[in-house]
């Protein structure tokens, strides 16, 4: 984990947010959208970096976009494997910059930042004297250099480099030599797969990444990449989802392929669509890949709002849409307690998920609701009984 961004959507009285920790899968941050129902103009801000507190709220000249918060984000994760860099790094945000390029150009060359073990001047003072780093002192006789205080070499010394202490640390950034790696074209963009793969050969042992959608040309490749004649003779060793009411059980009963003609159908879909299959997987027992396909291929068949963001607002609109146009809403106050709703939703077939309110399959959210004795009647008018 490198850092945890908020995604606030932007208007007056707006208080929806969701947060996502990069680096990550493009759908990922899509999917933690949907469950806040964040679907207009949004904004971007890194919420918490424990590694690099200097990048938490930060206001950049121009907001970044997502694919550079998450290449930052990935850089982070890099250098933090050597926390020398990590220090340096931090040392350079102390330093004024104003846009994400610059952000993400100062975690690359941190090796020409000297960082030195020390807490406070005294300690830096030592290893100046110890290393002669003042040049001024070099031609001092050894009888008096032993008697200077390192305390005052320090501060003389840090005063001149503009160097920091941070953590226990002494940092020089002023002799960081920058690179420009990021000016117009960002180096890397975010992943955006459905399902990734890890394919492991059974008799080789060699394992290769495929991440779906991808061509057939791709796939078939596979097995000779990994020294195998045909693709059943290849496992799944490790499976990751963006979607996350599918996951690796549904291998148990999938080929590679027919996944693949899922992810790339799924990719295919509008949010709006995305979301609402989502929300009908989450209430669903799928156990294969015939099965979430007949689920996307039947979208139309479901009704969804994804606007309802509790059981009282599902309830309250209910109503709404019961009751004539002029009738006082204020009298609705209080009404859409959660028993209510759930009785409401209950009666009518449908489901509160996490990305709304979905209907069963033909069926209606927002319907009246007739009694046994009224749907006896209808039935027996249907049947030619009056």
């Amino acid at each position: 984990m490198a850092f945890e961004i908020s995604i606030d959507e932007l208007g007056i009285g707006n208080d929806k947010v969701a947060y996502v920790t990069l680096p990550a899968n493009k759908n990922a941050v899509i999917d933690a959208m949907d469950r806040a129902k964040i679907r207009g103009e949004t904004f971007l801000r890194i919420a918490s970096c424990d590694e690099i507190p200097e990048l938490e709220a930060y206001e950049f000249e121009e907001e970044p976009t997502l694919d550079e918060l998450n290449f930052l984000a990935k850089r982070i994760e890099e250098i933090s494997e050597d926390n020398t860099q990590i220090l340096a790094y931090r040392a350079l945000l102390r330093k004024p910059f104003d846009t994400v390029n610059e952000a993400i150009n100062r975690t690359f060359n941190l090796e020409t930042v000297p960082v030195y073990p020390c807490k406070n001047f005294y300690e830096y003072g030592e290893i100046v004297l110890d290393n002669e780093l003042l040049e001024e002192l070099r031609e001092v006789p050894d009888e008096v250099y032993d008697l200077l205080d390192p305390e005052k070499v320090g501060r003389v010394m840090a005063e001149r480099e503009n160097g920091v202490f941070i953590d226990g640390y002494y940092i020089v950034a002023d002799c960081f030599e920058p690179v420009l790696v990021y000016d117009e074209e960002l180096p890397e963009q975010m992943e955006d797969w459905i399902f990734r793969l890890e394919i492991a050969g059974n008799s080789s042992g060699k394992t290769e990444v495929l991440t779906l959608p991808a061509s057939e040309k791709t796939i078939a490749e596979i097995p000779e990449i990994l020294g195998e004649k045909h693709l059943e003779d290849c496992i799944c060793a490790d499976f990751q989802s963006s979607i996350p009411q599918i996951d690796k059980r549904i291998l148990d009963s999938a080929e590679i392929c027919s996944l693949n003609l899922f992810a790339k159908e799924f990719s295919e879909l509008s949010r709006e669509n995305a979301a609402k299959c989502k929300a009908i997987l989450q209430n669903s027992t799928c156990s294969d890949v015939r099965e979430i396909l007949n689920v996307m291929r039947n979208l139309d068949r479901y009704e969804f709002d994804n606007c309802i963001n509790d059981f009282s607002e599902y309830g309250e609109k209910y109503l709404l849409k019961m009751l004539p146009k002029d009738f006082d809403k204020e009298v609705l106050s209080g009404i859409g307690s959660v028993e209510f709703t759930r009785n409401l939703l209950a009666a009518n077939g449908c489901k509160f998920t996490d990305y709304g309110v979905i209907s069963g399959i033909d069926g209606h959210l927002y319907s009246p609701i007739k009694s046994s004795e009224q749907e006896q009647k209808s039935d027996f008018t249907m049947g030619g009984i009056s």
